[in-house]
Parts: structure tokens; C-alpha cells; sequence
């Protein structure tokens, strides 16, 4: 299994962005990886102070305070994890100093919400932008910290992204179980149901393609190297989206795993149907692989996790 060795949390000590910082300590101390705490100063912000005041009081103000903040967020992670974490205060756009922060670590955590819904409503929210452009894998915290990952929910569509995938969700907490999920067009049936072929037919035909996709799933989760006792497959037919948020609810997934493929560098800064909808409306958090992140985890030896946080589970078998 892979490992995260370098986790960056950027904050805007809003509700959700504090949640974040409380996540990635967790995962920091799992992986026993190097933890970078970011504030992003906008100096844009201060523009009516700077009318009565010197240009740089209230940028160095505001940079002194969320520097004294990201110290108490460090001593209460060094407390409670065990884990010393580098606090960093920068002035600049968010979007790009995040994006320039990111390109050091392997985990990059976001709140999913900041402080300025009125500004993420006419030009998106950082998160959303860091999402479409962002090279590295990209966790997006909606929960709050009540338990650590426990469920976790992976689409796949037997790519090398899904691959990938699994074995980025296998590796980020190896005591959750493993959904891997697939949805299947239903237009085939329907044109068998319409061309007027037998019930029983089309039924023995979607049997025979159901299991063939689960041998499919089990193979990939087999080749990114999760143990099959972790492992439960879910085939269902419908719009991917729908099913996967769907499936979320029932298996009480606290975590989805997804990848972003752009084929361009273009499609770099657009996010997939699924994805951006995932994104959107899921309950739990979502972690999503960009390209970039896809092919470095690929070309990644297999690190062990400590082995203290390692447990077996029990076997669950596979459902449609």
C-alpha cells in the first residue's frame, strides 16, 4: 500500500476549514506524514484600511494574528497526535498560493466551505477552483471529527484511474471497509425489453453481466492490493451520480473516493459530470484524484502503514 508522506491543511479558520485541519491532523498522525498548516492573507481584503492606515499595518496585523492561531492549532495537534506540524502564513490570492503549496505535499485538505459565500457565489469557491486545476490528490472535508473513516465509497469505471483509486482509499485508512461501485447503462435492457425479448432472457443476460463486473471489481481491488476481506462490490444500473449518492446513504460511507481524468490540458480545469455532481450534493466527504495524482500514485512502491493502527475485518459479501 501507498502512503501520504506530506499533508498540507490550508485554512481560513472558518467552521468547515477547522474541521479540515482536525481531519488532516488524524491522517497526519495514521501515516505518520509531515503536516503543513497554511493561512492565506488576501491583502485585497484591507483595501479601506489602507486609505487611513500604512499599507502594511493591517496585512502584517492580520498576518501576526493568523500566525498566533495556527500556533494553537499546531500545540493542540502536537498534544492530541503526537505530530509537530509546520504552520505557514502567506499574502496573496488563496487559489494560487494553495495551489503553489500544494505542489510539495501528496494530501491536500480543504474545508468545503470558507468564510466568503458572496464571493463564492460569483466567482466559485476555493475549493471548487483548487478541485479543477489541482495536481494532487484533494480531500474535501463536509464532517465534522466524530470518528475516523470507517466506510469508504469507490466508483470505478476499470481504468487505471480506478485502480488508482482503490488504492489511495485502501491506503488512507486501512481499517475502513472498501465499497468498490460501478453503474451500468440500463439502456441495453431497455432496448431488450422494447425488441420484445423474453423476461427470463434479459434477466439470465444481466446476471451474466453483473458477475461479470464484480469479478472485474474484485480484480482491480486485487491489483491495487487490497485484501479481499476488505472489499464488498456493488453493481447497479442508473445514472452513475445518482446511484453512487445513493449507494453512499446505504452503506453509511463517511468517504468517497473519485477520480478526475482530463485528457488535455484544457480538461485539466474542467471537473466530470460525476465528480463535480459527487462533489455537490454528497453528505460525506469526497477525496478526489486529478490525472497527475493518478500516475504518481501508480508509479509509487508499496510503503507500509504503521502497524499499529492494522486490524483485520470480517468478510462481506458481494451485492448487486
Amino acid at each position: 500500500m501507498t502512503r501520504f508522506k506530506s499533508i498540507l491543511v490550508a485554512t481560513d479558520f472558518s467552521v468547515d476549514a477547522t474541521h479540515a485541519v482536525r481531519k488532516a491532523a488524524l491522517l497526519a498522525e495514521h501515516h505518520a506524514a509531515r503536516l503543513t498548516l497554511l493561512h492565506v492573507v488576501n491583502p485585497a481584503g484591507f483595501k479601506p484600511l489602507r486609505q487611513w492606515f500604512a499599507p502594511s499595518i493591517d496585512v502584517d496585523l492580520k498576518a501576526a494574528q493568523a500566525r498566533a492561531t495556527l500556533r494553537r492549532f499546531a500545540a493542540e495537534i502536537n498534544g492530541r497526535h503526537g505530530v509537530p506540524a509546520r504552520c505557514r502564513v502567506v499574502v496573496g490570492e488563496s487559489f494560487d498560493e494553495i495551489r503553489r503549496a500544494s505542489e510539495g505535499a501528496d494530501l491536500v485538505v480543504l474545508g468545503q466551505r470558507g468564510r466568503n459565500p458572496i464571493k463564492d457565489l460569483v466567482t466559485g469557491s476555493t475549493a471548487d477552483r483548487l478541485l479543477r486545476s489541482c495536481r494532487r490528490a484533494t480531500l474535501v472535508v463536509k464532517q465534522p471529527l466524530d470518528r475516523f473513516y470507517r466506510s469508504i465509497l469507490v466508483p470505478v469505471d476499470f481504468t487505471a484511474c480506478s485502480q488508482a483509486c482503490l488504492q489511495s482509499a485502501a491506503s488512507l485508512v486501512q481499517t475502513a471497509d472498501i465499497h468498490v461501485f460501478h453503474a451500468l447503462d440500463p439502456v441495453e435492457e431497455f432496448e431488450m425489453r422494447m425488441a420484445g425479448v423474453p423476461a427470463a432472457v434479459i434477466r439470465d443476460h444481466s446476471d451474466i453481466v453483473d458477475r461479470k463486473a464484480h469479478d472485474r471489481m474484485h480484480g482491480i481491488a486485487a491489483k491495487a492490493g487490497v485484501e479481499s476481506s476488505r472489499v464488498r462490490t456493488i453493481v447497479r444500473r442508473g445514472p452513475a451520480w445518482a446511484c453512487a449518492l445513493d449507494q453512499a446513504d446505504k452503506v453509511g460511507a463517511d468517504l468517497i473516493v473519485i477520480g478526475k481524468q482530463g485528457t488535455s490540458t484544457m480538461a485539466e480545469f474542467f471537473l466530470g459530470r460525476v465528480t463535480r455532481r459527487l462533489l455537490a450534493r454528497s453528505k460525506c466527504d469526497v477525496m478526489v484524484m486529478p490525472r497527475a495524482a493518478v500516475e504518481a500514485a501508480c508509479a509509487r512502491p508499496d510503503l507500509a502503514l504503521r502497524p499499529d493502527h492494522s486490524r483485520r475485518v470480517s468478510c462481506l459479501s458481494s451485492s448487486r
